[in-house]
């Protein structure tokens, strides 16, 4: 079985206990059809954790499935009970045969029963005894206008059948036809132990009794029945979090169409970041005359930003930008005309940034926060600046925004420092700032890396002071986390670290070179480090990077190094570590970075004709000047199955 599929039944295990992490999130087959591989294909596409299948033949159906690291979490039957008739057909044990060693359930509705609950019971435990021994459990599906009609009666029965491997379905739209718009949550808490599965769907409110199936089963988000608040009470409340399924009997309309825009809207009612693609903002450009007191910050070399001392490696195209936007520099073209770059203070100059990420569909940023500049008026204040640009440019152009503090080179004496500034700043009330499961996300960078001192016990402190504040954490970590070696300190302590968080992020920027890398990376890395994160219900944001180069920073460290390091290829190995990232399992990505001239990496509008003379810039005169920002905006369209997963690039 492949890892993620491996991985899946741990995660489930493992959240049954817990209570953390995700809900699995499957699709009903009323709501799809056609061959498996078609229907395997979509599901995983669009984000599902699988399929609720029917019927007895379902062997293809799940392979394909298994293929692609989805699941088969139940199969539906609709059985009758006629009294002295054995209820163990032929069919349902091959049905049982068939889901042997696969973690899957059977899906009972029942529809007639010949005499009483005793008849009932008698056929349940004949079929959960036999299920048993094949390590198959059994569920019993409340269904309106069924003898196993009401969610309590369900209840009922699966207490007196009393085996281990027989629960119990909750479905919202059954429940809403038979019992009324009437709150569920009391009925489903007491039954928490029980419960196996939910259903759920959008529907309207009111008198949901006399409604028709087309007003009481919608694709989710629609209708006026609150679904998004039944779901945050299921897990908060009732404390379940186990898989939920969606159902579309009968809802009309394309059926890919149907099935995406359900899932939207299930990760927006879960705040999940699935379908989401980011990029870290440095903000930390500054000119001479921009009002920031910092002279060319990032840009000069020993106080000079001329050619032979240059901190970047990009020239950026200011092309769109006003004439209060753009400095000149000592740099020229080859006409002999000046060479102009922006100020990351400029507000028109933000604002002109986040609405890039809007015109090519990157949902935000997360902006870099230095810790150690942040404890220094000299150079917090700029960064102060630059912070509230990018809360107006975020909410202004409808992006998200979150801080990801950056502790390289802080002293471990110096921790408290960013619990200090988190608070000065109080920013995660804002309305654009990231949520990540309804709560504010902030990021701490650097736990783990080798080149640093360890300060295991101050990062423990940071972590559990985020979290005791009711934030999200993600934290940022080296390439080499999981198996503690090569970028990483060798101590199993950081993995208790790592597991208080939210979200793992790790760090790959020049970790590789190739598209074959990226490709090799998948099953070395990617795949056993999302099934580390799932089995204990942590999120994973993997990090991707265009290309790499330094020469220019290098040179002002007094040391070599190879121009175009890591060569960007039109876009190619941007891409293969996307479609790897994805192939593993990745539902978001993380692009560094957006500005970042200085290691060559940033992916916004940069010039194919760059100054020339004694500093070398990276160019590729073939590719437009946003061609990294469309391609970025592609790879969020594949993370949300819009496109296909492709070896090559997609047509612009």
């Amino acid at each position: 079985m492949p890892v993620r599929a491996i991985a899946c039944v741990f995660l489930y295990l493992l959240l049954c206990l817990t209570g953390r992490g995700a809900n699995p999130f499957f699709a009903m087959d009323p709501g799809i059809s056609g061959e498996p591989e078609a229907v395997a294909g979509t599901l995983d596409a669009l984000g599902y954790d699988g399929l609720g299948g029917s019927g007895h033949e379902v062997s293809a159906l799940r392979g394909r499935l298994e293929a692609r690291g989805l699941r088969l979490w139940n199969v539906y039957l609709t059985l009758d009970f006629p009294a002295g008739e054995p209820a163990l057909t032929p069919e349902i044990r091959k049905l049982v045969g068939d889901l042997k060693g696969h973690d899957s359930t059977l899906w009972i509705a029942v529809r007639k029963v010949a005499g009483g609950d005793d008849v009932a019971v008698a056929a349940l435990r004949e079929i959960a005894d036999h299920a048993s021994l094949a390590g198959v459990k059994v569920s019993l599906y409340p269904h309106a206008g069924h003898w196993l009609e009401m969610f309590s009666d369900a209840s009922r029965i699966a207490s007196v059948v009393d085996r281990g491997n027989v629960g119990i379905t909750f479905n919202l739209c059954h429940w809403l036809k038979v019992e009324g718009d009437v709150d569920p949550l009391p009925a489903i808490s007491r039954e928490a132990a029980r419960l196996q599965f939910v259903t759920i769907n959008g529907a309207d409110k009111g008198d949901t009794k006399s409604m028709g199936w087309d007003r009481l089963i919608q694709p989710l988000g629609q209708g006026t029945y609150d679904t998004a608040g039944f779901i945050r009470r299921l897990q908060d409340e009732a404390k379940w979090h186990g898989p939920v399924g969606l159902q579309a009997y009968g809802v009309k309309g394309d059926q890919r169409e149907n099935l995406r825009r359900s899932m939207s809207a299930w990760r927006k009612m879960n705040g999940l970041l699935d379908g989401k693609i980011f990029t870290g903002y440095q903000g930390w450009f500054r000119c001479e005359g921009d009002g920031s007191g910092n002279g060319w910050h990032h840009y000069a070399v020993d106080g000079k930003f001329e050619p032979g001392h240059s901190h970047i490696e990009m020239w950026p195209d200011v092309s769109e930008l006003g004439p209060g936007e753009r400095h000149a520099t000592a740099f020229r073209y080859a006409d002999g005309s000046v060479a102009e770059v922006f100020s990351s203070v400029h507000p028109d100059t933000i604002r002109r940034h986040f609405r890039w990420m809007r015109e090519h569909g990157i949902d935000g940023a997360f902006l870099q926060r230095f810790a150690t500049n942040a404890r220094d008026p000299r150079s917090r204040d700029p960064m102060d600046r630059v912070l509230s640009h990018v809360r107006d440019a975020a909410k202004e152009e409808g992006r998200e925004w979150s801080l990801m503090y950056d502790l390289s080179g802080l002293k471990p004496e110096d921790f408290p420092s960013v619990i200090e500034d988190w608070q000065r700043l109080k920013v995660g009330g804002d309305p654009a700032y990231l949520k990540y499961r309804h709560r504010p996300l902030v990021t701490l960078w650097g736990l783990g890396f080798n080149d640093r001192p360890p300060a295991l016990a101050e990062w423990e402190k940071l972590i559990r002071f985020f979290k005791g504040e009711g934030l999200s954490v993600m934290l940022g970590v080296p390439c080499y986390w999981r198996t503690l070696d090569r970028d990483t300190i060798q101590d199993a302590k950081l993995h208790e670290l790592i597991a208080l968080a939210d979200i793992v992020s790790p760090w790959s920027v020049g970790r590789f070179g190739t598209p074959q890398d990226a490709e090799a990376r998948r099953g070395a890395l990617l795949e056993p480090d999302l099934a580390w994160c799932r089995v204990r219900g942590l999120d994973y944001l993997p990090v991707i990077f265009p290309g790499f180069s330094w020469q220019n920073l290098e040179k002002s460290r007094g040391r070599d190094a190879k121009f175009d390091m890591i060569p960007r290829l039109g876009g190619r190995f941007l891409w293969g570590q996307a479609t790897a990232a994805r192939q593993a399992g990745s539902r978001s990505l993380y692009v560094a970075m957006f500005d970042e001239m200085d290691e060559g990496t940033a992916i916004f509008k940069t010039t194919g004709n760059p100054p020339v003379g004694a500093s070398r810039f990276l160019a590729e005169p073939d590719v437009r000047s946003d061609h990294y920002l469309w391609l970025t905006g592609e790879i969020g369209k594949m993370l949300r199955g819009d496109i296909a997963i492709s070896p090559g690039l997609p047509k612009r």
